[in-house]
């Protein structure tokens, strides 16, 4: 599981921010209603990618080369819910 989050976490990330944001064109532009796919929806997706990228880079040993896996695996807790309580907040 660890080498697929290597290899396919950011293509996932950047998948969700994708989706998000086509939801929030369809809504805004077809649809013309305000509903629940608003702008924070676009800007929760982009959230999602950055946290999914960076934990991938963190994985790939781009970020923290020197540290050890019980402070990389704290730096992406950290990260975790830093993107879900920035997303609570934005939503």
């Amino acid at each position: 599981m660890r080498e697929w989050f290597k290899k396919y976490l950011g293509l996932l990330g950047f998948g969700i921010w994708m989706a998000f944001t086509l939801l929030f064109a369809f809504d805004e532009f077809i649809y013309k209603s305000k509903s629940i796919f608003n702008k924070e929806i676009s800007f929760i997706g982009f959230l999602i990618m950055g946290g999914a990228q960076t934990i991938q880079d963190i994985l790939n040993e781009r970020y923290f080369k020197k540290y050890s896996e019980r402070v990389k695996n704290g730096i992406i807790v950290f990260i975790i819910t830093i993107t879900i309580g920035f997303s609570i907040l934005a939503y």
